[in-house]
């Protein structure tokens, strides 16, 4: 009996040492959609621009765009470029290996941005690599709890090669550079960076023919074959000749060497692009499917960079994040007070399909339109949802670009105590399509 207990002990003890098991993560419904955005296409079009709004939208995209080449001077309000200040001496959050960041980190970190001596510089130059931009100059992340991934609340965004950037401060160790645009702020690595010419800044702002990927996962390489950058939807390069574009290095020195390369022409369209929902659809479905990149974190798109990388390419110069764009310009519906089955009727009666965003607060949508039952579409690029009832709520993973209805997950909702879903939570639609007719009529 002694050595039955002994065994029964034994096994005990290895039962609970073991690796529990995991559960498979349930699958959602939404995800079984058809993921081809051809296949929510409206039967009726909107129509073109003229000539005219197109040449308007292009001249507005490129001043904004070409700003700390023009007429960008450095923000001086503090509060506002630094707006991580509070946290690093408040809200210290949790790092890399997911326990407190120590408080000496933080400080250290505050003491490097050399806050007192900000602007230090108004140096133009232009993003050679991909990049970061940080809200602290450091590649540390800084998530608001244990679980928190991948929210780094240090990343504000990725910067693409070849944006033209105002340099303003430098951290102590120049390791860093903090940047300035029309869309974001922050810190970028230095090493990505090449600094630009009164002479180069004035020649690469008079540039009028520029050019757009279809693809995302086009390879440009220098004359001598070597490596430059990937052609992602989202990016414009200027036009040098028929088959060639310009392409920008950090010479030694770190001041920018201009070269010219060749590419295929028939990888890329002429910016800006008219606007039509069968293109969006195009770019919606190059990218159903790319992984979910906080802040553009391992070159992937949040929200708001999907969206604002397919309205790149017909010449609408977007903000960074989904607040900013949700509030844009002037077409927005107010739907936060109305019932969720009264959004969707709203939206179908004055949205327009591939052409408005819906916005919720800390995310934001491409409205597509119906689906062969019925209900509202869209296109976006989110983490996960949550669902449940009364005995608790779970977490379904998006994890990416993906085409669902409003209220994904919403099959796992109970009666009582259910989550609310994304149609509960939209709060209004912003009409892009007319916003971008009003910027083509000059007003």
């Amino acid at each position: 009996m002694r050595s039955f207990f002994n065994l029964l002990l034994v096994s005990l003890f290895f039962f609970g040492c073991s690796e529990a098991k995991r559960e498979k993560p349930k699958p959602i419904a939404d995800l079984l959609m058809p993921q081809n955005a051809l296949e929510y296409l409206p039967s009726t079009k909107v129509a073109p621009f003229s000539k005219h709004k197109l040449l308007e939208l292009k001249e507005n995209y490129l001043k904004k765009f070409f700003s700390p080449f023009l007429n960008l001077a450095p923000n001086p309000n503090i509060s506002e470029v630094f707006w991580i200040k509070s946290s690093l001496e408040k809200n210290i959050g949790y790092g890399e290996n997911l326990k407190p960041i120590d408080p000496k980190m933080t400080q250290k970190i505050l003491q490097d941005m050399q806050l007192p001596l900000y602007p230090s510089v108004a140096q133009m130059a232009i993003v050679v690599k991909d990049s970061d931009v940080r809200a602290v100059p450091s590649v540390h992340p800084r998530f608001s709890k244990s679980s928190g991934f991948p929210f780094d609340r240090w990343q504000n965004s990725m910067i693409f090669y070849g944006t033209p950037v105002l340099i303003t401060h430098f951290d102590k160790s120049k390791r860093f550079a903090h940047i300035q645009t029309e869309f974001v702020y922050g810190w970028v690595d230095v090493r990505h960076l090449a600094f630009v010419s009164p002479k180069q800044a004035k020649n690469l702002a008079a540039m009028k023919d520029f050019v757009v990927p279809k693809s995302d996962e086009l390879i440009i390489t220098d004359w001598r074959g070597d490596y430059l950058t990937q052609a992602r939807i989202g990016k414009i390069f200027p036009l040098a000749q028929k088959n060639k574009i310009w392409v920008f290095k950090r010479q030694s020195d770190g001041k920018l060497r201009i070269e010219q390369t060749q590419i295929d022409p028939q990888a890329f369209d002429a910016f800006p692009l008219n606007f039509s929902q069968k293109k969006v659809a195009e770019y919606i479905n190059e990218l159903v499917g790319r992984q979910y990149g906080w802040g553009g974190m391992y070159e992937e798109r949040d929200c708001s960079a999907f969206i604002r990388d397919i309205f790149t390419n017909f010449g609408l110069y977007l903000p960074r994040n989904s607040y900013a764009q949700g509030h844009y310009g002037t077409r927005q519906i107010d739907l936060s007070l109305l019932a969720s089955n009264q959004k969707e009727q709203i939206l179908f009666s004055n949205a327009t399909p591939f052409g408005s965003v819906l916005y919720l607060k800390g995310h934001i949508m491409l409205y597509l339109g119906k689906d062969q039952k019925g209900r509202a579409v869209a296109a976006h690029s989110a983490w996960s949802v949550n669902a449940g009832d009364i005995w608790g709520k779970e977490e379904y993973r998006l994890g990416g670009v993906v085409i669902t209805t409003l209220e994904p997950a919403n099959e796992y909702n109970g009666s009582w105590g259910r989550s609310k879903t994304l149609r509960d939570r939209i709060l209004l639609v912003n009409d892009l399509y007319s916003l971008m007719e009003d910027i083509g009529e000059g007003r």
